[in-house]
């Protein structure tokens, strides 16, 4: 049978416990009270401002997108410009003459102060328009500029376009730089050759561009299309080149928006944009010649055709 453990330690230790804590009681009256043990707590060091920050341009700052909301063509007069080293007007919606006009008409919608929506692919930005300044083609043009500063472009920002006021930039579309590029969607036999008749040219057209857009809120994409060929005696001009547009209401027929023939200037449809608020879009093309020089206008659709509003820009 298992031996029981002794109970004399534990008795004799209880025994003097009783007696330290009468020994305590003759020498205080009263028992001391221990204090609890604080815990502090280590300071937290924060770490040290970053410098080089500019907390207006961090991207730890919320990005937010800039309210287009406001009036628009046909209830508003708009101004729709492009941008080299200043703002180009090139065409615009007179709402008091219920028509689209270009130039010095669309210089008189806006003054100095005024609004200005900026945009580019990669940003946008709001700003306010300055004083008269010649763009970058129009230096040493002599006369009067044609053309507006904002203090953002004169400080070395770049942007494609710039609408006043800001709420026109909900109808301007910015066809995507793969259409200009091997990306391009392709084009069928069939269509290759009827843009070849349409040229009148002898061999093949180089298919420089191809856009898929709606250009008449009927929910179904136009084709865009633009073909060159270089003159094989002179390199420096082109046998032709042109723009066509093929309705997806009528896809066997191609409608010219603009073309040329022995000249040296190729196209790009750059966007499209409803500036008279009618629900059809106008095409926004840029011009580039074999020199290096170039200009952009925009082109009013027609039933067969185009109709070219003002006039182009950097003197084309």
């Amino acid at each position: 049978m298992p031996r029981r453990p002794s109970l004399a330690p534990v008795t004799l230790a209880a025994g003097l416990l009783v007696g330290l804590a009468s020994l305590a009681c003759q020498q205080g009256g009263e028992t001391k009270k221990t204090e609890p043990k604080k815990t502090e707590t280590p300071a937290v060091t924060p770490p040290p401002a970053d410098e080089k920050r500019d907390p207006s341009t961090s991207l730890d700052k919320a990005v937010t997108a800039i309210d287009l909301a406001g009036p628009v063509p046909p209830e508003a007069s708009a101004v729709f410009f492009t941008e080299d080293g200043a703002l180009i007007p090139l065409a615009c919606y007179l709402h008091d003459k219920k028509k689209l006009a270009g130039g010095k008409d669309c210089l008189k919608l806006v003054k100095q102060g005024d609004e200005v929506y900026l945009k580019s692919r990669t940003s946008e930005l709001l700003d306010k328009i300055g004083a008269p300044k010649d763009s970058l083609c129009e230096v040493g043009s002599g006369g009067t500029p044609s053309s507006l500063s904002v203090p953002a472009v004169d400080a070395g920002a770049a942007f494609d376009y710039a609408v006043a006021p800001k709420s026109l930039a909900r109808n301007v579309v910015l066809l995507p730089e793969d259409s200009w590029s091997e990306k391009k969607p392709s084009l069928s036999t069939e269509e290759i050759a009827a843009l070849t008749a349409l040229a009148k040219v002898a061999g093949e057209l180089t298919i420089r561009q191809v856009a898929l857009q709606d250009l008449d809120a009927d929910n179904a994409p136009e084709k865009i299309v633009s073909v060159f060929q270089i003159n094989p005696k002179d390199s420096e001009r082109y046998t032709f080149a042109g723009v066509f547009v093929q309705r997806s209401s009528a896809p066997t027929a191609w409608i010219p928006i603009q073309t040329s023939s022995n000249d040296t200037q190729t196209y790009t449809v750059y966007g499209a944009l409803d500036l008279d608020g009618d629900r059809n879009h106008e095409l926004w093309l840029n011009s580039v010649t074999t020199d290096g020089s170039g200009g952009e206008r925009i082109f009013q659709l027609t039933k067969d055709g185009a109709t070219g509003i003002g006039k182009w820009s950097c003197g084309l």
